[in-house]
């Protein structure tokens, strides 16, 4: 819905949170996080490389799987 913003225009981003305007953040690891989504992305990756892994291998040697 639009709203006629304070300045005279248009205001189409009435309730926006300013970073989702393209306005900028302030630099560095948001501190109430503390490294989780690190920690997932990395397991996440070991994961997926497991299943690479083992993809391959039932591949190349499908009498075993």
């Amino acid at each position: 819905m639009l709203h006629l913003g304070a300045q005279g225009g248009w205001n189409v981003c009435r309730g926006v949170h300013g970073a989702h305007r393209g306005d900028l953040r302030a630099a560095g690891l948001d501190p109430a996080r503390g490294g989780e989504a690190v920690i997932a992305n990395l397991v996440g990756l070991a994961l997926a490389a497991g299943v690479a892994v083992f993809m391959v291998a039932a591949l190349l040697f499908p009498e075993r799987f």
